[in-house]
């Protein structure tokens, strides 16, 4: 039986180029496709699948308040990140958020395809922290951010509005808000600027 596979993603030409990658696998079927995080939710919910190729930076609502919506309500389909933000700084928080693996889209169509068949096979994908990279890591103040936390800063980072990044998480203002205050208190910072230096610094820039 072929393995099922739902996208969802903003850009039309990365659809294609995932429908092209995954039809040089016949056992791997994709089943339906999403454009935003709405209908993104909507069809993890209701179409049967066995993975779901998730984007983070999705129109209405992002890919991150969507597989945590679906983690929270008891859907337990295998969800596979799929983004151009660097692994680095996101696939800790996709891990801690439910995520079954994470590629980014600069990885060829090899390593995507083995990312895919190791998690329908109940594993998980998560690229390989190289050492140097791992002691890096443990000096990074953005750590200690809750995956909600991090969605904000990321947002405050491209110049997003506390409206903007309310409607992306499907939550209201005042909670985006209380993110950034709580992120700016565990990172000992005063400001988006000093936010912003931090970040540049960190290489999160």
């Amino acid at each position: 039986m072929n393995a099922r596979i739902l996208i969802a993603d903003d850009h039309e030409v990365v659809r294609q180029g995932l429908r092209d990658i995954l039809a040089l696998a016949p056992d791997l079927t994709v089943v339906a496709e999403a454009a935003d995080g709405v209908e993104a939710e909507r069809m993890a919910r209701e179409r049967p699948a066995e993975l779901l190729i998730l984007d983070i930076a999705l129109p209405r609502r992002t890919g991150m308040a969507v597989l945590e919506s679906l983690r929270a309500s008891g859907v337990l389909l295998p969800v596979l990140l799929f983004s151009m933000y660097p692994a680095a700084q996101y696939a800790e928080f996709a891990r801690r958020a439910g995520a079954q693996g994470f590629v980014g889209k600069d990885a060829d169509a090899a390593s995507l395809l083995r990312a895919i068949r190791r998690v329908l096979n109940g594993e998980m994908a998560f690229p390989e922290r190289r050492s140097a990279e791992t002691g890096a890591r443990e000096d990074d103040p953005f750590r200690s951010l809750s995956p909600r936390e991090f969605e904000v800063m990321m947002g405050l980072l491209q110049g997003d509005s506390l409206d903007q990044i309310a409607t992306r998480m499907s939550v209201g203002a005042k909670s985006v808000s209380t993110y950034r205050a709580r992120l700016l208190v565990k990172l000992g910072l005063s400001s988006n600027v000093e936010l912003a230096a931090l970040a540049t610094r960190k290489g999160y820039l």
